[in-house]
């Protein structure tokens, strides 16, 4: 009886074991994910700052809404969320119904981090959630110092050679503050920046960048498009030369952020567009009507780009 009294301790034991072992983050290799165009032009539809808080509550529901409305008012190749998708304590749990809820639509999509999900949890929590897709293209990336969580690239291919590129990138979040720099968010490693150089070197094609937090360079903004009504650009806090590797490589076109919810505007700097999504989520701070930016590059690798608001695609 003793010896199956340890016995069963033992395995009992074993067992909660397992079940406490944290979750892995896996590191994933650096491949594209490849999407084959359908026709001459590539369309993206970013959406960003959705906020959703509660997941069942009004706001939150019109959001899904608009995000509904927008995928079925035209025919896009890859919708495009540039962070800040939930925030909220109930986050992961939120995640989960916005995986299921951009699944449902059949559209390709794909997602960066922003710096509101880890509010209240860790980005083990989020990407525990992602279960087997058809649509998803999202990947953890290879180990940076200091690199984030989903850095990545997507390749478009006409009869499979490539077309144009995305790059997406984790600009993280918050951090302790710096003396004599006015914003306190992270900014992209000096890791990210020769990981992004690595490949662009390498490219045949031009390219367009995704993520959260805008460049320090958004702060020169003059002669823009479109609407900044923010006091001021809430920049990445340092300038690890991101921008630079931009103009010397001279492949990527442009950049398209999220984060300030009352700018939509876009500019360009060195022959480089600096853009902003509009704000999607009605959970989020702001009056500035909720919407989405359209992203398209024509059969000639023309870039052209226009704002969407809720009440051109919304009954």
């Amino acid at each position: 009886m003793r010896k199956l009294c340890i016995m069963f301790l033992l395995v009992t034991s074993m067992i909660f074991l397992s079940s406490c072992t944290p979750y892995q983050i896996t590191y994933t290799d650096d491949l594209p994910f490849e999407i084959e165009m359908k026709s001459d032009d590539v369309n993206i539809l970013q959406i960003t700052d959705l906020h959703l808080t509660y997941g069942i509550d009004q706001r939150d529901r019109k959001t899904f809404e608009l995000i509904q409305a927008l995928n079925d008012s035209d025919h896009y190749d890859l919708i495009v969320i540039t962070g800040d998708m939930t925030m909220s304590p109930q986050g992961p749990q939120i995640f989960s119904r916005l995986i299921r809820f951009m699944e449902s639509l059949g559209t390709p999509w794909t997602f960066v981090f922003g710096n509101h999900e880890t509010d209240f949890n860790d980005y083990i929590e989020y990407l525990k959630r992602i279960p087997e897709t058809e649509h998803l293209l999202f990947k953890v990336g290879p180990e940076l110092n200091d690199g984030g969580l989903g850095n990545f690239q997507i390749v478009f291919n006409k009869e499979g050679v490539p077309f144009y590129k995305l790059y997406l990138l984790d600009s993280k979040a918050e951090i302790e503050p710096i003396e004599g720099v006015e914003d306190d968010y992270d900014s992209l490693s000096f890791a990210q920046v020769n990981w992004y150089e690595t490949h662009v070197s390498l490219d045949a094609v031009d390219s367009i960048i995704f993520m959260h937090i805008p460049l320090r360079q958004y702060i020169l903004a003059e002669n823009y498009v479109g609407t900044f009504r923010e006091k001021r650009v809430y920049a990445q806090s340092l300038d690890t030369g991101f921008f630079d590797a931009m103009v010397y490589h001279g492949k990527s076109k442009a950049v398209f952020v999220g984060h300030d919810h009352l700018n939509d505007f876009y500019f360009y700097l060195s022959g480089i567009m600096l853009a902003y999504g509009r704000a999607s989520g009605y959970n989020g701070y702001g009056d500035l009507e909720k919407g989405g930016r359209v992203i398209n590059i024509d059969a000639s690798g023309v870039l052209s780009t226009e704002v969407i608001a809720g009440s051109e695609v919304m009954s």
